[in-house]
């Protein structure tokens, strides 16, 4: 059981590394093929929109210095690249075979391309800045429109073969996380069951037993269930896998609307707002 196509997201910011790093990481460890997706803003095509929308245009020297900032940026994605494939020994460009790494040719919008890479990805990583940029909207179409599983890349990426904790409800959400999690559950040391005691639901759903047997039909063992207190839930549950020291927490994203959840917060946007931590293996 492993990751067979994996999708990078790179927007031209020093915090790309840190994606395709962990990208890497897993392509050595799963034989897998990564695809660095360039997603930044074409700002060209941003600023010819509010020109007409403003009733006016701007002069074509614009255009053309916007033009040669984009490729600016798309050079700056394939350095990085090449410096991440050359430090872990990772082939860098087109060919077959695997593990190896490729980088996208730009697409505009980049939410085409978005759809058009993520259709048949294993898995898409981003860095935890991204969290904080003005592209953290691509998190939401990764989540949302997509229906992809999501990893956000927090530390190092040997932290993934250390401990897993899985934040387990029993609902749909959070059993799509696990069932894309699986290869990296059977790469970790160890495996934590997390269960908030505020609302928790005392019905067979959230048997962690469940999870467990669910587990062992994949010879993945099982978990060593924890109740962990406090509120908000979200924060309890961040809290405990900061304090035992997991590097990766599998969770399913926003189980209420997404609209709930802004007005409302929700255990997902305490495990976003978490600055450091385990990395997150999200799946809505």
């Amino acid at each position: 059981m492993s990751y067979k196509h994996i999708v990078a997201l790179a927007v031209g910011e020093p915090f790309d590394r840190q994606a395709l790093a962990f990208a890497a990481w897993l392509a050595l460890e799963h034989e897998a093929r990564v695809t660095v997706v360039p997603a930044y803003p074409d700002a060209a095509a941003s600023v010819a929109a509010f020109g007409v929308s403003a009733g006016g245009a701007y002069p074509q020297e614009v255009f053309e210095a916007l033009s040669e900032a984009m490729k600016t940026t798309q050079a700056q994605i394939e350095q990085v690249c090449r410096e991440v494939c050359e430090e872990t020994g990772l082939t860098f460009g087109p060919g077959d075979g695997a593990p190896r790494l490729v980088l996208a040719d730009y697409d505009r919008p980049p939410t085409f391309a978005l759809s058009r890479h993520l259709a048949l990805a294993d898995l898409v990583v981003v860095a935890q800045g991204l969290l904080a940029g003005s592209d953290r909207h691509l998190i939401g179409q990764v989540l949302f429109a997509e229906r992809a599983p999501l990893l956000i890349a927090r530390g190092d990426p040997e932290t993934l073969s250390g401990l897993a904790a899985i934040a387990w409800d029993g609902s749909a959400h959070a059993g799509r996380a696990v069932r894309q999690a699986l290869p990296l559950i059977g790469s970790s040391k160890d495996l934590l069951i997390l269960q908030a005691a505020e609302g928790q639901r005392l019905d067979m759903d959230a048997n962690p037993e469940t999870l467990n047997a669910y587990l062992r039909a994949h010879d993945l063992g099982g978990g060593r269930r924890i109740l962990v207190e406090g509120s908000p839930e979200g924060d309890a549950l961040i809290g405990a896998a900061k304090a035992s020291d997991a590097g990766l927490l599998i969770a399913g994203a926003f189980g209420r609307s997404q609209f709930a959840e802004y007005i409302f917060g929700g255990a997902t946007r305490s495990f976003l707002k978490a600055k450091d931590g385990p990395s997150l293996l999200l799946m809505h």
